[in-house]
């Protein structure tokens, strides 16, 4: 008779409805600010490493907590403090330009009203939502490092 082990770790989830809420408050921003099409457009040319992005997305995408998880949330963190740095250095200087909307360059200048008013709301909120997921992730971290403080001896 064949058994197999079962792993309890996949059974076994961490109770710690602070760090969910966390996680999934950064989900809606992250997906509804940054994880667009439009921003992976502006986003394009900037040292942004494809793997960061994809640890982001794997980080909000967590809808329970097990046991080694742990690692794979701070790493995520990690990914997110330098996705909003890259993003504060290269693209906020630039983002007017970036979406066709700066003055400066009058030619280049999206022409359709309904584009450039939007494009225009953009500029005036991307920064305050940078902020948000940059205190964000100080939170993630906060919280992680008071829980686990092993994580940041690695």
């Amino acid at each position: 008779m064949n058994l197999e082990i079962i792993d309890e770790r996949l059974y076994t989830t961490i109770d710690d409805p602070q760090l969910l809420k966390l996680i999934h408050i950064t989900r809606d921003l992250f997906e509804n600010h940054f994880d667009r099409t439009w921003f992976s457009l502006i986003i394009d040319g900037l040292p942004i490493d494809f793997r960061t992005v994809r640890e982001i997305r794997e980080l909000v995408s967590m809808e329970s907590i097990h046991p080694g998880d742990e690692r794979v949330i701070y790493q995520g963190v990690l990914e997110l403090e330098q996705f909003v740095r890259h993003v504060r250095q290269f693209l906020l200087p630039d983002l007017k330009e970036r979406l066709r909307v700066s003055c400066l360059f009058p030619d280049r200048m999206v022409k359709d009203k309904t584009a450039y008013i939007i494009r225009r709301f953009v500029v005036y909120t991307f920064p305050y939502n940078l902020q948000r997921l940059a205190n964000l992730a100080g939170e993630l971290r906060s919280h992680l490092l008071r829980k686990y403080p092993y994580l940041c001896v690695t």
